[in-house]
């Protein structure tokens, strides 16, 4: 069944998920090092992440049980997490979600990075065992939609970062000329993951004109519009700051949120695309 509700809080645990995994990964593969306000950030967004996947775990069972959710009741509810894959996902998610919060509060140094990034990571793939992905009976299809997650999140938490530090007006910019080599990287991850996904989920031939391609073509819309800013950022705002020109960092705080308000809409895009068949 599909339900408003069901998309509003996949998009919700997809949006917190990708950060969780997403800032940390960014801070591990550029050298950042992890502050204070950055470790309370993480543990309210894993705990906002927790709140949110479970919202999503009792819209799914409503929707398997062909309920309202306000018409949901405990035992059903009980019944189907435990004869359903989605009971297992939710404990690994959950316990992952904990670790973020353990490793932001506990004095671990060195360890602390590292340990939010592989719980964060963990999380997020936990989606990949849900949906088309988790219905599949290809391998390859999870393992490519894991890393299609993993190279969003990295791709969202380097705007997330980079985005705060302009608003703070501490532009990074020695890090955005950096985070270029890494995001051709990521980009290629994204295309090659992206055409095994579609593969995987639509089969072939494909039904052209079913609203789930319909909005894969939004989708890859998105992400084109997300290049192109990302490669403005690159060959135009980051030179001009560099240069110290006057209102560059002006146009790179636009640019930037233009860009996460892109990124946003690929997933409430994939939120939808999720509860879709390809071939409806």
């Amino acid at each position: 069944m599909e339900s408003g509700g069901l998309i509003a809080a996949r998009a919700a645990a997809y949006v917190a998920l990708l950060l969780v995994a997403g800032l940390p990964l960014q801070a591990l593969s550029s050298g950042r090092v992890v502050s204070g306000r950055m470790r309370a950030v993480l543990a309210l967004l894993a705990l906002i992440a927790g709140a949110a996947s479970v919202w999503w775990a009792l819209e799914s069972v409503a929707a398997m049980a062909g309920l309202p959710l306000a018409e949901l009741d405990q035992p059903t509810a009980e019944a189907v997490l435990a004869a359903t894959p989605l009971g297992a996902v939710m404990e690994w998610r959950l316990t992952a979600l904990a670790c973020v919060i353990m490793a932001a509060i506990v004095p671990l140094k060195v360890l602390r990075l590292p340990m939010m990034a592989l719980a964060g990571a963990v999380a997020l793939c936990s989606m990949a065992l849900t949906g088309h992905a988790g219905a599949s009976e290809y391998a390859l299809h999870r393992w490519a939609d894991g890393l299609h997650l993993l190279a969003a999140a990295l791709w969202i938490g380097a705007l997330a970062a980079f985005l705060s530090d302009a608003v703070r007006r501490r532009s990074d910019v020695a890090g955005l000329a950096r985070f270029a080599r890494t995001g051709s990287v990521v980009v290629a991850v994204l295309v090659l993951t992206g055409v095994v996904n579609t593969l995987a989920i639509a089969g072939l031939p494909p039904v052209l004109d079913s609203r789930w391609f319909w909005l894969l073509g939004v989708k890859i819309a998105l992400f084109g519009l997300m290049l192109a800013l990302a490669a403005h950022n690159r060959w135009r705002i980051v030179p001009a700051l560099e240069r110290g020109d006057g209102g560059a960092e002006a146009r790179l705080r636009r640019s930037l949120s233009l860009e996460m308000a892109a990124g946003v809409g690929v997933v409430m895009v994939v939120a939808m695309l999720g509860v879709l068949d390809p071939a409806a």
